[in-house]
């Protein structure tokens, strides 16, 4: 079979760059809540939830970075989970865990467009033929019968 060379779409690429951004973020939440521990503690801030949260989105953020570059077939679905995941779990810590910010009209306002961004690149054409090729390439399967 002819090996095809695949182009990765330029929004894949932007978007496995924002992501690969996000986990060295998060990464930097998960060994900052360990360097200041105490300093969080003495705050009430929540160490174990912060170092928690972090490494957890760090982990998934290097995942889907992968996924998402590799063009795994389950990259896409679990980028628009994590996208819209993300975006409900920062609004419940902003919400529920966190004292009122001042910034209240720029932040929904910012979050609703990185969303609409991120959704576009993911429901685009060339992003859903990318992650479907698969079942475009297969050669069709010939059954031998006597």
């Amino acid at each position: 079979m002819k090996d095809v060379k695949r182009v990765r779409p330029i929004g894949i690429s932007i978007l496995a760059m924002c992501l690969l951004w996000f986990a060295v973020w998060s990464g930097l939440r998960l060994i900052a809540a360990f360097f200041f521990w105490k300093t969080l503690e003495e705050y009430n801030a929540y160490p174990l939830y912060i170092s928690v949260s972090g490494g957890v989105w760090f982990i998934t953020g290097l995942l889907l970075a992968w996924g998402i570059w590799r063009g795994k077939a389950w990259g896409w679905v679990a980028a628009i989970g994590i996208v819209v995941g993300y975006s409900f779990w920062y609004w419940f810590d902003r919400l529920v865990l966190q004292r009122p910010h001042a910034n209240w009209l720029f932040t929904p306002i910012a979050n609703i467009v990185i969303l609409f961004f991120f959704l576009y690149i993911l429901f685009s054409r060339k992003t859903r033929c990318y992650f479907h090729r698969d079942a475009y390439e297969r050669k069709p399967k010939t059954s031998k019968t006597a």
